[in-house]
């Protein structure tokens, strides 16, 4: 069978096809994956901001309860206690922020691996689909080729009965012919 026919080019396209998604969708994981990647670094560095941005104030109120403590006399019992609350909560925040940052990077890394497995699955997948594009297309051409066969071989079968029965009738032809000059 010709390799320039219309069920060639058919395969060709559907396989063109099958190639273009898989690549579409390769880079529409690739993107997924470098958008993480940036977010995790906005994450990351919104975390250092407000780690510093809690950091200053935290001199500030230092500051404040300092100049209070050297201004006011006898506040020292007072800003002590103000500075230990201080203390815990400034200690609660930055245990949320640590825990909340932790969070963030759990589910970025899970993200990450669910994307890697559901591009691994679909790789797989499409493998098999080229696979069994490829038997197919064998299939078909095969078919095709086969049944290119019988028709020749029928129709050299029916050109030789049709010979047969032209000599056939010929000859019967030329029988009667003989009998019918013969009677004369």
């Amino acid at each position: 069978m010709s390799e320039e026919n219309p069920i060639n080019a058919a395969f060709e396209m559907q396989r063109r096809t099958l190639e273009q998604s898989q690549k579409a969708l390769e880079q529409s994981i690739e993107f997924q994956k470098r958008l993480n990647g940036a977010i995790a670094s906005g994450i990351e560095g919104q975390s250092e901001v407000q780690q510093r941005s809690v950091d200053v104030t935290r001199n500030a109120l230092e500051n404040y309860l300092d100049a209070i403590e050297s201004v006011v006399p006898g506040s020292e019992a007072g800003v002590s206690q103000i500075r230990e609350a201080m203390d815990q909560q400034f200690a609660a925040i930055e245990e949320a922020s640590e825990e909340a940052a932790s969070i963030a990077d759990e589910g970025m890394d899970e993200y990450e691996d669910l994307s890697e497995a559901y591009l691994d699955a679909v790789s797989e997948q499409l493998d098999l689909l080229f696979e069994t594009h490829e038997d197919m297309e064998t299939q078909t051409l095969a078919f095709l080729d086969d049944t290119q066969e019988q028709l020749e071989e029928l129709s050299e079968e029916a050109e030789a009965q049709a010979q047969e029965q032209i000599e056939r009738i010929q000859e019967q032809a030329s029988e009667l012919r003989e009998q019918v000059q013969g009677d004369d």
